[in-house]
């Protein structure tokens, strides 16, 4: 995609001051407003009023930017939110997220107000880069893969994340407060046995490969695993 077709050019300029007014008293702002001091050059915020629903896939640009849509953000393609290395960059969406896979890795931090849906898969890394995904509301998808660095959260309206909010297989690493995988990615022993060769490489999981193939419709377990797991959860 070239610059003026990422999500992230897309709305008009505004400054950190208009949206410290516009989000006055959100729980959100300071989240927001950080991001002006988390890299070297201050990014020029963009705002999308009234939401955004398109029928193709979005892809961010290099970084680091600041997106805020105040409204849904809806696609039936998918949502890639990237960013160079040490790119820090924010989206927020007042309302909510519906795509078929999302992708967020590397700078990349996407806050959701309303419920966050993916008819397909959600794959995230690089959460040591500030990668993350969350939503004060339910995230829905079929799947959330992650490395072992890379976090969620999903808070159904509380202050912090309860697992209820989770509607979906969780592969991640353990440790994290904001949620229990349903299958720990630090255990490689099991790769073999839990996923679909498409998406490993030197016999673990590998999040890039995992992303090619949810782009092509698949999954990421095989399927009496996916079954099983499903049957577990009660999804």
């Amino acid at each position: 995609m070239a610059d003026a077709e990422t999500l992230d050019m897309l709305g008009r300029e505004v400054s950190f001051e208009e949206l410290a007014e516009r989000f006055k008293g959100h729980d959100m702002r300071d989240w927001l407003l950080e991001n002006r001091t988390l890299v070297d050059e201050e990014p020029r915020p963009r705002l999308i009023e009234g939401g955004l629903h398109v029928d193709h896939d979005l892809m961010t640009g290099d970084g680091p930017w600041v997106l805020v849509i105040d409204g849904d953000l809806v696609t039936s393609g998918d949502l890639v939110c990237t960013t160079d290395d040490y790119a820090v960059s924010t989206l927020f969406i007042t309302g909510q997220l519906r795509a078929r896979n999302i992708r967020f890795e590397s700078s990349a931090r996407v806050a959701v107000d309303g419920d966050v849906v993916a008819s397909g898969v959600i794959v995230g890394s690089g959460g040591d880069s500030e990668a993350s995904l969350g939503t004060s509301s339910t995230l829905i998808a079929r799947a959330v893969v992650l490395d072992s660095h890379t976090a969620i959260w999903a808070k159904a309206g509380a202050p912090r994340s309860v697992p209820e909010a989770y509607r979906t297989l969780i592969v991640g690493g353990k440790g994290w407060q904001s949620f229990t995988p349903d299958v720990d990615v630090g255990e490689p022993s099991h790769h073999p046995r839990t996923f679909v060769p498409e998406v490993i490489h030197g016999g673990v999981l590998h999040t890039s490969k995992a992303w090619a193939h949810v782009q092509t419709g698949g999954g990421p377990f095989l399927p009496e695993v996916e079954q099983a797991l499903r049957q577990k959860k009660g999804l």
